[in-house]
């Protein structure tokens, strides 16, 4: 199975589900400490989730190492250092975004989903901002904006997240459905919580991590992921040491190499790291 031993020059951490725990929170002073001793050992660490890139910058504001970190987000269609600086996005075409939109909206199987079309800076939704949906999408999205059509937008969109609250919503059988219409122009990927992103095809957390090795010269195999859901499979495939937390998606947990026994909320992702830290 190989050594989890070895030392990657490179981690990269899912969020949701994988380094936070179930309330969204993660061990700040802890987190910090690893930073600065993996920064002294020239080991990258890289945030790789489908939130957006105000989410996650509010989230490790508390940090006084977070300069250290970069951010892949919106499931790869955006990569940024942690002031903002963009290094690389992948903006869909507004044709094809619009085309998505209006087939979901038509399509049975997929029309009670709620869509938010997700830019650099802001995000935009047809719900109105008093609804209970509104509010709980905003947690993830503090840049959520009303709006009356979705063809109003101006600005470049990066990706669409459709999410049913249906708890018995086959979320994998409607990713399907999507990719079997728009296949070769998109992408959809199972986000969890019920939630799907659609990006553009070959846009993902692995083309990502890709990018940032030619950047860093840093190889797959000196690259290690963690993650617990569909959208994180590419990056788990990808990089040399992959990592499944023990509460992750059942098929995301027989693909990985190393599936760990702690799950997010006992810290697994900061137990890990702190065995290359001996």
């Amino acid at each position: 199975m190989g050594d989890e031993k070895v030392i990657p020059r490179l981690i990269a951490t899912d969020l949701d589900g994988t380094l936070l725990d179930d309330a969204g929170k993660y061990e700040e002073q802890r987190f910090d400490q690893q930073l600065a001793a993996l920064w002294e050992r020239q080991i990258r660490v890289v945030i790789a989730t489908g939130d957006p890139l105000d989410y996650v910058q509010h989230l490790f504001a508390p940090l006084k190492q977070r300069q250290r970190l970069t951010y892949i987000v919106e499931d790869g269609a955006l990569i940024c250092t942690a002031s903002g600086h963009v290094l690389q996005s992948s903006a869909i075409p507004v044709m094809l975004w619009q085309a998505a939109i209006q087939w979901i909206q038509r399509t049975p199987q997929l029309r009670n989903g709620f869509i938010i079309a997700c830019g650099r800076q802001r995000a935009y939704t047809t719900l109105l901002a008093t609804t209970n949906r509104f509010q709980a999408s905003q947690q993830f999205y503090p840049s959520l904006r009303t709006i009356k059509q979705f063809n109003q937008i101006k600005t470049p969109i990066l990706k669409l997240d459709v999410t049913w609250t249906d708890s018995h919503t086959n979320v994998a059988g409607l990713v399907q459905h999507f990719n079997d219409q728009f296949a070769g122009q998109l992408q959809a990927t199972d986000a969890g919580m019920g939630g799907m992103n659609i990006t553009l095809p070959q846009v993902n957390k692995a083309t990502a991590l890709q990018s940032l090795g030619r950047r860093w010269q840093i190889t797959p195999q000196q690259m290690a992921a963690f993650g617990n859901d569909g959208n994180d499979r590419t990056m788990l495939t990808f990089v040399g040491q992959d990592f499944a937390v023990a509460n992750a998606n059942p098929i995301v947990r027989r693909q990985v190499t190393w599936p760990l026994s702690r799950t997010n909320n006992q810290a697994a992702v900061l137990t890990q790291i702190a065995t290359w830290l001996v």
